[in-house]
């Protein structure tokens, strides 16, 4: 009687346990599914579009966090054995308008960030930031950036002047240069509101980022 008894209560208790088990089983929450499966709530990223040359409206340029930008300031005169700058891989140099000259640097030292040759106007400086904007090159504006083209215009009708921006503070900006029967290689530190640095007759365009 005591055998049978001790039976009925194992039976008991492995029914339980066998009930319980499929009642977990049944309410178990769903596991999540693979990351790539997973649905992406992150908001879409609007590719930047080039400027239309007619409206000329400012392209908005994402600034580099202080320190990260990775850009190489030039604070001396480039080698003359550069190709970049004193070859005839330079449109400039190959047409007789080599260095000293503002063009032919600023040609060279784009072609020199980029690592590529740079679509840039092959006329004189005053004609670069209209051809720039006209033909949908570069990404253009009106705000300082490490690498930027800064474009300038004579109020006489003069050939213009393109510098460098190689450094932007605060207040300042520090332009590399070059210029036309002049110095080989200059560097022009600017107040950051007014590129123009106070020359008079000076008309200052705007910037070209060709690293954009």
């Amino acid at each position: 009687m005591m055998m049978k008894l001790v039976s009925f209560v194992l039976a008991f208790l492995l029914l339980a346990c066998t009930i319980t088990a499929i009642s977990a089983a049944m309410f178990e929450a769903p596991s999540q599914p693979p990351l790539s499966e997973a649905e992406d709530t992150s908001a879409p990223t609007e590719e930047m579009t080039k400027p239309s040359p007619t409206q000329k409206s400012l392209t908005v340029v994402e600034e580099h966090p202080e320190g990260d930008s990775g850009y190489t300031p030039r604070v001396n005169a480039p080698d003359p054995a550069d190709p970049r700058y004193y070859s005839d891989d330079n449109i400039f140099y190959a047409a007789d308008y080599g260095m000293p000259n503002c063009t032919c640097y600023a040609w060279g030292r784009a072609y020199e960030i980029t690592g590529k040759k740079p679509e840039l106007s092959p006329y004189d400086a005053c004609t670069w930031y209209d051809y720039n904007a006209e033909n949908a090159v570069y990404d253009y504006g009106d705000t300082p950036q490490e690498g930027a083209i800064a474009c300038f215009a004579y109020s006489d009708g003069g050939s213009g002047h393109v510098a460098v921006v190689e450094e932007v503070t605060d207040d300042t900006l520090l332009l590399s240069n070059s210029a036309y029967s002049g110095a080989e290689f200059y560097l022009d530190t600017v107040p950051a509101d007014d590129p123009s640095g106070g020359r008079e007759g000076w008309i200052f365009q705007g910037y070209i980022y060709i690293d954009t």
